[in-house]
């Protein structure tokens, strides 16, 4: 079974997005970083793939965890 790396790197952003979901639940500010690593790789990965409107989404939600993650740290 061979993989391309394309698809190595859509199944690292799941697992990513998944992890991210996680900390979340556990309200952990990690959750932000690795969420928005998922989310940056997504969307590399469907620009790529000529997916450009999920592409577009990941960005969306990668800058919503930027966004996030600074609201996060001023309310600390």
């Amino acid at each position: 079974m061979s993989f391309d790396l394309k698809t190595v790197i859509e199944i690292a952003s799941a697992i990513m997005i998944l992890a991210g979901f996680e900390l979340f639940n556990r309200k952990n500010i990690r959750g932000f970083h690795i969420m928005g690593v998922g989310q940056f790789l997504a969307m590399i990965v469907c620009g790529y793939a000529s997916l450009w409107f999920l592409s577009f989404m990941h960005f969306v939600n990668f800058i919503m965890q930027i966004r996030g993650w600074m609201k996060w740290k001023e309310a600390k």
